[in-house]
């Protein structure tokens, strides 16, 4: 993934990669400290869909959207030569991401069928699946520029409402598809030397004493419980979780991070679901971590609350460095 990107002769600092889509591929991005979406497009065939020209296209897409009056980030710039365009970046989970994470979206459901009804008013369907609507303040965005000419087939009563809820069809899709970004969980055994790196790339890079660091990072992961690692689609190590657990009553989390470059993208959350699942279930199991400062609000997120029932002997010599 490149540091940086150039539209119109402006440069964008990329923070990480926000999704793969049909036609491009979308990054969180910021100049002058003003985050922005800066989407790169790609011409990988797609066995469904036939593309014209996909810049054209976008731009002609964003101006049927907004005169139809569907709520979407306004485009910035346009740049034909490089084949990327930017627009405002609408901070918030996705549909998606609610459904995933077993939170309700009936909610939202007469916010999209407002949506849905001005988009017929207008001659148009828009792509009613789930990552592309993102909550900002109780509102719903659609974020991608896509439509097409209405057809009843693909409204969102006869297509849409399929994947708004934790139906058959999204079951499928999260079997086949593990999560829209690409990234992939699946219990693995990491080489010492792969995890050393991958430390380089998050926050946990300094929670570790400096004394027999290679010895016993060896021994770490070779010796967890519970070893869980994502994966994007080009193979990189973009999550770890390791775990300590009887599979009886507890699930101690000993190392839980995330590529800096791929934060919030649900990865952290689907890493603690997965390992809760391998160790026992929440019925059965209690999990127990040591978390940071700054990560108390995500633990949060996940259903954790702090405890103050938790004893410990500590006589470790802890030399601090970052890895």
């Amino acid at each position: 993934m490149e540091k940086e990107l150039t539209v119109c002769g402006r440069v964008y600092s990329v923070l990480r990669l926000l999704g793969k889509g049909k036609g491009g591929y979308s990054y969180l991005a910021e100049h002058d400290g003003i985050p922005a979406v800066v989407k790169q497009i790609h011409h990988e065939p797609c066995d469904y869909y036939t593309f014209g020209n996909k810049i054209e296209a976008e731009q002609r897409d964003y101006e049927r959207l907004r005169g139809a009056g569907i709520r979407i980030p306004a485009m910035i710039a346009v740049d034909s030569e490089t084949e990327r365009i930017v627009k405002d970046y609408i901070e918030g989970p996705t549909i998606f991401d609610l459904i995933r994470e077993g939170k309700p979206a009936e909610a939202y459901l007469p916010q999209v069928r407002e949506m849905a009804a001005q988009a017929k008013a207008a001659g148009l369907n828009i792509d009613y699946f789930p990552t592309n609507f993102v909550v900002r303040d109780g509102l719903i965005w659609y974020v991608d520029y896509e439509c097409n000419d209405y057809m009843d087939e693909w409204s969102f009563e006869n297509w849409g409402i399929r994947y708004w809820s934790r139906t058959p069809e999204f079951e499928t899709y999260l079997k086949e598809h593990d999560t829209a970004s690409g990234v992939i969980i699946r219990e693995e055994r990491i080489n010492a030397e792969e995890y050393t790196g991958f430390l380089k790339r998050t926050d946990l890079g300094s929670q570790y004493p400096r004394e027999r660091f290679e010895e016993r990072i060896e021994k770490l992961v070779n010796s967890v419980s519970i070893s869980l690692a994502a994966r994007n689609a080009e193979g990189l190590l973009v999550g770890v979780l390791f775990g300590l657990t009887d599979y009886a009553y507890w699930l101690y989390v000993t190392d839980l991070g995330v590529d800096r470059n791929y934060e919030r993208q649900g990865i952290g959350r689907r890493l603690m679901k997965k390992a809760l699942e391998l160790a026992g279930g929440e019925k059965d199991i209690a999990v127990y971590l040591i978390a940071n400062e700054k990560a108390v609000p995500f633990y949060e997120k996940c259903g954790m609350e702090k405890a103050d029932d938790v004893m410990r002997y500590n006589h470790v010599e802890w030399t601090n460095f970052t890895v």
